[in-house]
């Protein structure tokens, strides 16, 4: 029995996480990502709308990731 299809997507999402941040350079993470995502579309139980929403859970990371540590743009310097 093969990997399970959100086991998958979880591994795409991660390796494009990983290119959004930039935490991650060079050839070996566009190698991960290209492997994750040939993963995916071959797996049998495949949906556009399953790899939509791993693309849609990466974005959402790296947006957690650019907030972490980010000043507050609230109730600070007011007069």
């Amino acid at each position: 029995m093969g990997t399970h299809i959100s086991t998958l997507y979880r591994e795409f999402a991660d390796a494009l996480t990983d290119i959004l941040s930039e935490s991650a350079a060079g050839l070996a993470s566009r190698g991960r990502l290209a492997r994750a995502r040939a993963a995916v579309k071959k797996h049998s139980d495949y949906s556009e709308h399953g790899y939509f929403l791993a693309v849609e859970m990466a974005f959402k990371q790296w947006e957690a990731m650019q907030n972490i540590g980010s000043p507050q743009k609230t109730s600070e310097h007011h007069s």
